[in-house]
This record gives structure tokens, sequence and C-alpha cells, in this order.
């Protein structure tokens, strides 16, 4: 079904939004939406309430992010694939590691990977604290999100945008106070890490509106910025390799156009890499016009993507435990009314084509019933139309079978056949008499015939002759009588069982 996505990304100095919407198939970028803030609760309330007002009041679904400098995360590799376990165990590894206790924090994880020996992990905690004030401010808002997400971790959704990506890569995704790390190697995310703190320079192009120094100075921020930054990501990228990155490595870049502009340079120098801009690529459902949005709003607008498909994209939800989504309940519902709707349309359909085929059905059952009715009337037209064509055929057709039999097996006298009788009898009538036949049977004592003839003269000769075969032992005549045409008469002869045709033998 179709619908509306909002997902922010709040940071105490930038309220960055995406919105977009979603058909059958495939998606399109409504808008990007900036604010700045000054790191007020109540202010940056007001701004998205208003942003919501103006873009979001009829928003599906609402997905948030928490800013880098209140998560912390670590790759771990736990020696079991069973879901249960690594849900129960990763709590434990991540608390060796941060000076919190787990009752303080909310923790959430990402499979990277899983093979026949263990199961790779992206886990994630952010404190209690940090959550319940995020969730507040958006409350305030008017605002329920549905994920609270780790702003860095969705960021890495937005490559999922660019095709043809090598198996092997680096990204870098920042702006002027943060950096997000991160090195895939055989398709496979190998690490991420969030640089903080990164040397920043004013006047950037960022829309901050601070004021901008003179062209010397702002170009030593500049080179300073991306020479900082380019070796804090080398020595990121040689930690998470393990050993020196291949000469030419491809490098993501991604941020906003004055801050990629200015780092650029340093990381290709650096690094020893190929540098390829967000801003300057084909991306997969984002017009030319809005790539550079694109590129700096990795953040917001990876976390929307990860909503849209949940099976390719990374990335941790903090509400758990006492901060979970409570509208799920009415997301499930919703979903099975969908489910069920889909189905009856299914149904329906179904319904609609067996519908479609009966009727086709039907329609060459009438055809052939109709075929067998002329059939029927061409065989047997004194009949009339019946109910039931292909039983009164059977009938009929036994009957004549029965007839035939009797044709061929009754054996009236000596060696004679009932052909042979019928021969006999034809042959005697004289050629100056008219016969017109009504009905002949035959049966293994006598033969009836029923027929009409011109005078009372002709039935007497017809009669002399039928005995004077030889075949009749005594010739009949019944019910002689005049009618319109003629005279009609029935005749019954008795068969001659003593006779002997000349040349036959016993």
């Amino acid at each position: 079904m179709p619908r509306k996505i909002v997902s922010f990304d709040i940071t105490k100095s930038d309220l960055k939004a995406t919105v977009i919407e979603t058909g059958f198939r495939d998606f399109k970028v409504a808008g990007f939406y900036r604010e700045s803030l000054n790191g007020d609760p109540a202010g940056i309330a007001a701004h998205i309430g208003k942003f919501i007002d103006e873009y979001g009041s009829d928003a599906d679904t609402v997905l948030s992010a928490l800013p880098a400098e209140v998560v912390s995360w670590r790759t771990l590799y736990l020696p079991f694939r069973d879901n249960r376990k690594v849900a129960q165990t990763v709590p434990f590894e991540l608390e060796n590691n941060v000076p919190f206790g787990l009752d303080d924090v909310v923790v959430d994880y990402h499979v990277l990977h899983r093979d026949a020996s263990g199961t790779t992990v992206l886990a994630a905690l952010a404190p209690k604290s940090e959550v319940e004030r995020h969730l507040q401010v958006l409350q305030d808002a008017g605002v329920d999100p549905k994920v609270v997400a780790a702003s860095p971790l969705a960021a890495l959704n937005t490559l999922h945008l660019v095709p043809d990506r090598p198996p092997t890569f680096a990204f870098v995704d920042g702006s002027q106070l943060s950096a997000t790390v991160a090195l895939y190697r055989n398709g496979s995310l190998v690490g991420v890490r969030s640089l903080t703190a990164v040397d920043a320079f004013a006047g950037a192009g960022n829309g901050d509106g601070a004021a901008s120094p003179g062209a010397e100075e702002s170009d030593a921020r500049s080179r300073s910025v991306g020479a900082s930054l380019a070796a804090n990501v080398r020595w990121t990228l040689l930690a998470m390799n393990g050993a020196p990155l291949d000469e030419g490595l491809p490098c993501y870049l991604a941020g906003p156009v004055a801050w990629v502009e200015a780092v650029a340079g340093d990381l290709e120098r650096v690094l020893n890499v190929e540098v390829r801009r967000l801003d300057q690529l084909q991306l997969e459902s984002i017009d030319v016009g809005a790539r550079a949005d694109a590129s700096a709003f990795g953040a917001s607008l990876g976390l929307a993507l990860r909503e849209i498909t949940p099976g390719d994209t990374v990335g941790v939800n903090f509400r758990r435990g006492e901060f979970i989504f409570h509208r799920s309940e009415q997301e499930l519902k919703a979903g099975l009314r969908t489910v069920a709707i889909l189905a009856l349309l299914v149904v329906a359909l179904t319904v609609g084509e067996l519908y479609t085929k009966y009727r086709e059905s039907q329609v060459r059952l009438a055809a052939v019933e109709d075929e067998i009715y002329q059939v029927f009337e061409a065989t047997l037209p004194d009949v009339g139309r019946v109910g039931r064509p292909l039983d009164v055929l059977g009938e009929e057709i036994s009957q004549l079978r029965q007839d035939v039999e009797m044709l061929d097996d009754v054996v009236p006298i000596a060696n004679s056949t009932s052909v042979d009788l019928l021969r006999a009898v034809s042959a005697a009538v004289p050629n100056s008499v008219r016969i017109d036949s009504k009905e002949y049977l035959m049966d293994p004592g006598s033969v009836r015939l029923t027929a009409e003839t011109d005078t009372f003269e002709s039935v007497d000769s017809l009669k002399q002759k039928f005995f004077e075969t030889g075949f009749f032992s005594d010739v009949q005549v019944k019910d002689a009588k005049t009618t319109k045409t003629g005279i009609s008469f029935r005749m019954m002869m008795i068969l001659n069982k003593n006779f002997r045709p000349p040349g036959s033998t016993r």
C-alpha cells in the first residue's frame, strides 16, 4: 500500500528531515528539509511541530535518529548462531567496553554476517537518559517515532542508491562536526566508526549563518580540516582492514557539498584512494537536482530507506523495553487488514477467472449440444426435439444393431439367410405392380409386410407371386382397404420349413 515516511536527523544545531512517498514497487523523495537549532529542547520541539504541521501531518510512519555523540557501538564476533543466545550475550559483551551499567542503557544489534562457525554483529547502545530526552522532545512536538536509530549507522544505507558498487570500498559521510567512516570488504561491512570533534571551519557554505572569514583564512582552515580528517580516516581504515589499504581503493564521500569539496583532495592524497562523491553520482530514484541534498542528508535519507527495504539495510532501534513503540499492535492490525484486503482481492480475481472459464465452457457446451441436435434431427427427422438426444440415438443404434444381427444370424430355411428371403420377395413383385412398402418384419416363423398398391387385383397378384416363391407355406392378406393414395394392406407369410431352394444341401 502507498505510504508516506518522515525521518528526522536531530542534533543540537540542526534538524534535518527527509520525506519519502512509497508506491507498490518504487519510491520517490518528496523533499529534504533543514532547520538550524539553538539546542533548547523547547525550541527543537517547536521546530519539529511546525514541520509536521506543514509537511508530515498525513505521514504513515515517523522515524528518528540519535546523534553520533550519544551512541556507542562495537563489532562483535560470537561463536554461535542461535538468535536467542546472541540476544542474551550482546549486552554483556558491550558492558565490558563502556562505562555504563546495563540498567542505564538501551542495547540493540544488527547481524552483519552468519556462517557455520558463528555470528558477527554490530552492537550499539545509548544511555536511557538520552533516549528518554530524545523521545520527550518528539512527544512535545506531537510525534511518536516508530524507530529511534543511530545517525551514523543510518547514513550507511544511502549506499544502496549507488549502482554497480565494487565489493571492497570505503565510505565517509561527514559534516563540520563529525564524520562516519566505514569499510566494506567482499560485499560485507567490516567495521564502522564515528569521528567526533573534527576540526571545524567556518563559512563552509553549510547555511549555519556564521560570519565568513577572509579568503586566505578560509583556505587555510579548509586545508587544516581536510588534512586532519584524512589522517584520522587513514588510521581508522588501517585498523579496520588489519593491513595496508589497496592502492586506488574506491572511497565514497557524502556530506554537505562545501564540506565534501574541502576534504576530497586531502583524502585522495593522504589515503591514495579514488574518491567518488555521492553528489556527482547517478543515484537510483534520486533526481539530478536532488543529488546534493541526498549527499548532505545521509542519516535521514538512509533511515527512511531502511524502512522501505529492511532486509538489505543496516540499523538498530533503541525503542526497546520501557521505550517500546506502542503502535506496533495497531500497525500489525493495519498490516493484517492490508493482507486481508489483498487476500480478498486474490479470491475475487480467482472467482472472476473461474466464472469466466465457466461461461466459456457453457458457450462451448451449448455449441456442442446444438451440433448434436443438428445431427439428431438429420438422422431421425420424424422424432422431433427430445431432452436427451444422445440417449435416443443410442437406443436407435442398438435397435439397428439388433436388426443387423438378425439379418446375419437368422436362417429360416435350409441354408438361406434373411437376406436371401428378402431378395426372393423383392424379385417376386411383378414389374407392372406398384408397391410401396411401409413395414417389413421377419422372425424365425414368418414375415409380416405392411404396404400400399394400386388395386385389389394387385394385392391378389402379390399374394400369388409370393406364394410361388416356395419360401412360404401360406400367405394371408389382412385389412385390405381403400385409401386416398391407393389400396393399403397387411400380409402374413408363413415360412415353409420344408422348402429347399434349387442347388441347396442339408
